[in-house]
């Protein structure tokens, strides 16, 4: 019997792709199969001419048809001139798209990914799929008949060895996590730059526009850490920033997750594939820092969340709401309760008291903060040291 494993490949910009990636992914294990996820960049880019298991490509689109920051590397690298005509001819694959279709350049990267592959011998496993967020159950309109069709022609060719995890059984946890006792030193929380980031301290925030207008424009001006390289940027380019979560909104969710006693104490993270944790958090942490720098708890959440959370509710009555939730036909109800209104992690953790998430799988359940991207306003001939946005803040109220 050949091997069963899958490697699973993504270009997310906001995290949707990627969330769909971990999800295929859960799916998978399920089936019984061996499973790695890691965006498109993580990769051994040349390991692709040898892999001998199926891919799955899960990318999103960006700006105007653009693909994704973390896909970028591997894209350029399948497009060189000097790799052979044949050279996929022993792969395996299937490509997921994730789009809007009211933009002129739908699908556009999954789109030129298909093609490239096939271009390069690759035989696909199934049609490329288009996600719609123009669908009326979003992009899991076509993602659920995707996957049904996926799974169906992978279990012809890689038979079940036993029969498939009900969906009532958990999916291990992504890490092990447990405290220590140690004391907490000035090292705890601090990470090691990434190539291509800079610090930067803020040193200005001012309003340009008149108080009585209606449109709130503000001048932000960053100074740059001279310790590190100065950047240089052209006319157009973005700064990215990483936001963090305010502390009073930490301390509310610490306490509605009855982690408060323990959130300033020095916990050990081991994951169990190193892909799933950037390596820039620390690996001895709090829980503090980790909900403060890293998790998103004010996003609002997606079908995967309410799927986790489903394992860990002590109430019936709570459980099947969420079961609801993770359901195609319930997606219209989801989107009323949840996408609608924005409502947040915060927000749908307090209407689910009974639903409290174990320490272990806080990597499986809460997203990544989002970077943000802002056009820099100031030149760097000018100011090398200062980076300025202007930035138009929008305040808006949910239902």
């Amino acid at each position: 019997m050949s091997e069963r494993r899958l490697l699973i490949l993504y270009g997310s910009q906001t995290g949707y792709a990627k969330d769909t990636a971990y999800r295929i992914g859960r799916q998978a294990w399920r089936r019984h199969f061996s499973v790695s996820v890691q965006s498109m960049d993580q990769v051994d880019k040349w390991s692709i001419f040898t892999t001998t298991y199926p891919v799955i490509f899960v990318c999103s689109t960006t700006g105007q048809g653009e693909e994704p920051d973390n896909m970028k590397k591997f894209w350029r690298f399948i497009l060189r001139k000097t790799i052979p005509y044949d050279a996929l001819s022993g792969l395996n694959y299937a490509v997921f798209g994730l789009g809007d279709s009211s933009y002129q350049k739908f699908n556009f990267p999954a789109k030129r990914l298909s093609r490239r592959l096939q271009q390069l011998g690759g035989t696909p496993i199934v049609d490329r799929g288009d996600g719609d967020d123009q669908h009326y159950l979003g992009l899991d309109g076509a993602l659920d008949p995707w996957l049904e069709n996926l799974w169906t022609v992978l279990l012809d060719q890689y038979p079940l060895p036993k029969p498939i995890v009900p969906e009532s059984v958990a999916p291990d946890p992504s890490c092990d996590i447990d405290y220590i006792d140690e004391q907490i030193d000035a090292s705890v929380g601090k990470t090691e730059l990434i190539p291509g980031t800079h610090l930067a301290r803020l040193v200005k925030s001012d309003r340009m526009t008149a108080p009585d207008h209606f449109q709130d424009v503000h001048l932000f001006e960053f100074e740059l850490d001279d310790s590190t390289q100065t950047p240089q940027w052209s006319p157009g380019d973005c700064a990215v920033l990483r936001p963090e979560n305010l502390d009073s909104d930490v301390n509310d969710f610490l306490q509605q997750m009855h982690w408060t006693e323990h959130a300033d104490k020095l916990l050990q993270i081991k994951p169990r594939d190193e892909s799933i944790i950037p390596k820039w958090i620390p690996r001895c942490t709090t829980l503090r820092w980790l909900f403060t720098n890293y998790f998103d708890i004010m996003a609002v959440p997606r079908r995967s969340f309410f799927e986790m959370l489903y394992y860990f509710s002590s109430s019936e009555n709570e459980k099947e709401r969420l079961h609801e939730f993770t359901t195609s036909e319930g997606q219209d109800e989801l989107q009323t309760y949840c996408m609608r209104p924005r409502r947040t992690i915060v927000e749908v953790l307090d209407d689910l008291p009974c639903s409290r998430v174990p320490l272990e799988y806080i990597f499986d359940v809460f997203p990544e903060i989002a970077d943000r991207s802002f056009s820099i306003s100031s030149a760097s001939a000018v100011t090398p040291h200062r980076v300025d946005l202007t930035v138009a803040i929008v305040n808006y109220k949910t239902l």
